[in-house]
């Protein structure tokens, strides 16, 4: 089995090798990037002209509040990532208004700087290179081997791979486990099982239509938060999902502005409590200037699309 973490970042995957495993538990007071910025912003990284440690270390800036991450389950955070030497700047799920979901695998993995942890920890991380980004990571190609990574996690919290709502039904027919049937589609939830869609009902949808199927009860969204959702979406008419979060890749994280959602997902979040969960048809031309968000997600071009979308946690941004 492959030890290193996979790391999601809307459609693209970073495979990271990880340092974490034998990384210091604190790097002291030298040798030590200044990490400022208020939680829940970008945080700015400040290299010393000096060289880089040479083992990787390891250190909480700040401890967060919220439940802790649990081994098994898969991280949503933002990570901002720079090289030691020269300064560069790698990946930055700020810059990309997407936060990324990371899968750990083995023990040689970003697990020591995530797991045990609180969602609302900021985590700074140095590696050497060569383990810290791995033979097929993204950031691998802008450094040398023998250059070392600066990471800094703003850790949003840790979920089950097919953690779902407590299903608390809406109006209307519940097939399954917390399905819903509306004028245009029938979704079945199975328990342990991907969503499905039953029937497509008349057709597609002229316009935006969206629907509660279960109110949650927990914090309202508002704009700029990051949304952690599991969500599945299908053109309509097809069987099969083009994108699935459940049981797969587990939540991602979304921040809650336009140009950073799918179409039609910023419209239908704006205002929901977490702990719901919606329903989404979107017309072929909802927003006919779509390709795909500055985080790489994407949707089929000019056809109608269904979504289903579990509200599992929100966090300030």
């Amino acid at each position: 089995m492959d030890p290193r973490p996979v790391l999601r970042t809307g459609a693209v995957t970073v495979l990271l090798a990880a340092a974490a495993a034998c990384a210091a538990p604190d790097p002291g007071p030298e040798n030590v990037p200044k990490v400022t910025g208020a939680a829940g912003t970008r945080p700015v990284i400040t290299i010393p002209d000096r060289p880089a440690p040479a083992a990787a270390r390891l250190k909480v800036l700040r401890a967060g509040t919220g439940p802790v991450v649990k081994k098994g389950q898969v991280a949503v955070t933002d990570v901002e990532m720079r090289s030691w030497e020269g300064k560069k700047e790698l990946l930055s799920s700020w810059g990309l208004a997407q936060p990324t979901t990371v899968s750990f695998s083995g023990e040689r993995s970003w697990a020591e700087a995530l797991v045990g942890r609180r969602g609302g920890s900021r985590v700074l991380m140095i590696a050497p290179a060569a383990r810290g980004a791995g033979p097929r990571s993204a950031a691998a190609a802008a450094i040398a081997p023998d250059d070392h990574m600066v990471l800094v996690f703003d850790l949003i919290g840790g979920y089950d791979r097919d953690q779902r709502v407590p299903v608390r039904h809406g109006s209307g027919g519940m097939p399954g486990a917390g399905g819903a049937r509306d004028a245009k589609a029938v979704v079945d939830f199975p328990a342990g099982g991907m969503p499905k869609v039953v029937s497509w009902g008349a057709g597609p949808p002229a316009k935006l239509h969206v629907r509660t199927l279960s109110e949650g009860r927990g914090p309202v969204l508002q704009d700029r938060d990051v949304a952690v959702l599991q969500y599945a979406g299908w053109s309509w008419g097809e069987d099969r999902p083009f994108r699935s979060t459940y049981g797969e890749s587990g939540p991602s994280g979304m921040v809650l502005a336009r140009p950073a959602l799918l179409p039609g997902m910023f419209e239908a979040l704006k205002g929901i409590r977490v702990g719901s969960r919606l329903q989404l048809a979107v017309p072929a031309r909802y927003r006919p200037d779509f390709h795909r968000t500055p985080g790489g997600l994407e949707q089929p071009p000019g056809v109608p699309v269904l979504y289903v979308v579990d509200v599992l946690d929100r966090q300030d941004r």
